[in-house]
């Protein structure tokens, strides 16, 4: 399994939690094919960054990311991504190492 785990930084801004709603979340569920949501973030206080969004998504494999990525649904979500890279911290894991 591989998984993208996508943080929000913790912002005043609401339109950035908007974009992430609204935006990120719709990207994601084109890519993946199915609704994916997202939960709060209700305490990491040993981190440094303070986030107050998180969701996640899996995959079968790094192969099946890599060929969703370069689909059109993927293409718009880097395009997020490039425009939303301040407020968002991505983390991939690969459990089939």
């Amino acid at each position: 399994m591989y998984k993208l785990l996508i943080f929000l930084k913790k912002t005043d801004k609401e339109e950035i939690t908007d974009l992430f709603n609204n935006q990120t979340l719709k990207h994601l569920s084109d890519l993946i094919g199915e609704n994916v949501k997202s939960a709060d973030v209700e305490s990491n206080l040993l981190m440094e960054t303070k986030y107050i969004k998180f969701c996640e998504v899996a995959v079968t494999s790094k192969d099946e990311w890599d060929k969703k990525m370069n689909s059109r649904a993927g293409k718009e979500l880097n395009k997020h991504f490039m425009n939303m890279h301040q407020f968002i911290d991505l983390i991939f894991v690969n459990y089939q190492v």
